[in-house]
């Protein structure tokens, strides 16, 4: 198409007049005012075009600007995700793993507790024997200080026969022996106690443990 000029075409004086003459026919002419005005409309329409390629060009250069920081913060939050993906499962995998040792602890504390509560059941039953011997020990005891009292009446009263004389060095024995089966009681009561106590505190730190990782 001849009659077609881009914007690079028209940029003087020479080529808007050489546009006109191609678009007027020979002995067509018009006169110098009509021709001058029809080249300052053409140029006026030369130049609102020039202008709204400047604006497109402005506006492009926006939009691409745009795109660019667009894209720029969707990698900083593909970044980030990225991130926080891999921060969930590094807590998760600490998570599972304490809450696995803690399981294993918990089956390893049962099961002592089981053996504890197995040698507390045997140690109460020492416990049951000592307190049998220590009441025989105090029932001998009661016994000899009985004989001393009946002696000393039967003595001063002259009226029963002196019975045989009492082995001070057994009487001794026995207490020393009554004294022995108490410690041993008292320390078999104080064991317990403390296995008990242990196991209870043991129980109770685990669950509290479980529990702030469950909630976490």
């Amino acid at each position: 198409m001849s009659n077609v000029h881009t914007l690079r075409d028209i940029e003087d004086r020479g080529a808007v007049g050489s546009l006109l003459g191609k678009q007027i026919p020979p002995g067509c002419r018009l006169g110098s005012i009509r021709e001058s005005e029809l080249e300052k409309a053409l140029r006026g329409s030369i130049k609102t075009a020039s202008d709204i390629a400047n604006d497109y060009k402005d506006l492009q250069d926006i939009y691409l600007e745009r795109v660019k920081d667009f894209n720029r913060i969707c990698s900083g939050f593909n970044n980030k995700f990225s991130w926080l993906n891999t921060a969930n499962s590094e807590l998760e995998a600490k998570h599972t793993a304490e809450i696995k040792s803690l399981k294993s602890n918990i089956k390893t504390l049962k099961r002592e507790a089981t053996l504890a509560q197995k040698a507390s059941s045997a140690d109460k039953i020492k416990i049951l024997s000592f307190e049998v011997k220590i009441r025989e020990l105090e029932g001998k005891l009661e016994d000899i200080d009985l004989e001393r009292t009946y002696h000393a009446l039967n003595v001063m009263g002259g009226t029963i026969e002196k019975p045989a004389r009492l082995n001070s060095s057994e009487i001794d024995s026995l207490r020393l022996e009554l004294e022995r089966a108490n410690e041993d009681l008292n320390s078999k009561k104080y064991e317990i106690e403390c296995i008990e106590k242990g196991i209870e505190e043991t129980h109770k730190t685990t669950s509290h443990e479980i529990n702030v990782l469950s909630s976490g």
